[in-house]
């Protein structure tokens, strides 16, 4: 059961106040009598605002054991929330001190989002919906937050999918006394990666054209995280790009086994066999530590991989 505070908006859309439940995923109703669900108020999910004295009230999926006064949906207790496929804006700090968010997902009818929506909290997937063209509001959403977050796109119109990793980064305020301004640098690439938009979308061009600095600069694990989301679903990559991402693979597989194997992303292993990443070395290693860790369907890969790349010589004896 999922209870919504609400009021209706001039333009005949419904604006979401609060949400009451026992659920900490919230998906809500695309419409509330008939009107199409437009705004996520201010404050919505944040626990820093009480209870709407000035507000309808709609029960959806009513339960006959739920308790009579559910519980505010708010701060800690929120972990996913996924918005009307019509919701155009975001209010004033919405999930503000929702500390264990981990997943927002909207659609390219996002327009608009209000003022430090994200403070609090740690924002590690976005789900985006396109509908109707590639111009949305993810430079806003993601610009919000400065910690690693991966973003999920897919296209209802052609089909295509996308999922592009953006690093954290940080802000330095440094006094420049000659000038006497105060300058602000940012360190880590998650400012640059957020900076790939135009007009509203997002340029895949100049978010590829980043890598070379981002494997130099950023841990392996956010470098393979970057190249890995890319290469999975290489969405709009031109040849350079590619190339790049693979040769980066190429000469750095060793670093990301072990990683692969624990969280058994047969995907990638799959990918690295199409694209011929293996090396012999690296293959026996990977069979070595998939048998061992009893992967027995990457094992299946590797193992199908090395017979077709590196056949074992047979012997041949002169009489």
């Amino acid at each position: 059961m999922l209870e919504i505070q609400y009021r209706e908006m001039k333009n005949k859309g419904i604006e979401i106040l609060r949400c009451f439940g026992k659920d900490v995923s919230v998906r809500l109703p695309e419409e509330i009598n008939g009107k199409p669900v437009l705004k996520i108020g201010d404050y919505a999910f944040s626990g820093h605002k009480r209870k709407e004295d000035e507000a309808e009230t709609i029960r959806i999926g009513e339960d006959l054991f739920e308790e009579e006064n559910p519980e505010m949906i708010c701060g800690p207790r929120v972990e996913e929330v996924y918005l009307p496929v019509h919701v155009e804006e975001i209010g004033r700090y919405a999930f503000y001190g929702c500390v264990n968010l981990r997943c927002l997902g909207f659609s390219d009818s996002l327009l608009r989002t209000g003022t430090g929506i994200f403070t609090g909290c740690k924002l590690r997937e976005i789900r985006l919906d396109l509908y109707h063209g590639e111009k949305t509001a993810l430079k806003d959403v993601v610009g919000d937050t400065r910690f690693p977050v991966t973003v999920r796109i897919r296209d209802h119109q052609d089909g295509h999918e996308a999922s592009l990793f953006f690093p954290e980064y940080y802000e330095e305020s440094v006094e420049n006394t000659p000038a006497r301004i105060v300058e602000l640098h940012f360190h880590g690439t998650g400012y640059q990666y957020r900076q790939c938009f135009f007009q509203g979308k997002l340029d895949y061009e100049k978010y590829d054209a980043l890598f070379p600095v981002a494997s130099v600069q950023e841990d392996p694990e956010i470098a393979w995280e970057i190249a890995l989301g890319r290469m999975l679903q290489p969405y709009r990559m031109t040849e350079e790009h590619k190339k790049r991402y693979l040769d980066y693979m190429r000469e750095n597989l060793d670093q990301i086994l072990e990683h692969l194997l624990t969280e058994e992303n047969l995907p990638a292993f799959h990918m690295f066999a199409k694209e011929n990443v293996w090396t012999r070395e690296t293959i026996e290693a990977a069979i070595e530590k998939a048998s061992a860790g009893k992967k027995t369907g990457i094992l299946s890969v590797l193992m199908d991989e090395q017979n077709r790349r590196f056949p074992r010589k047979k012997k041949t004896f002169d009489l």
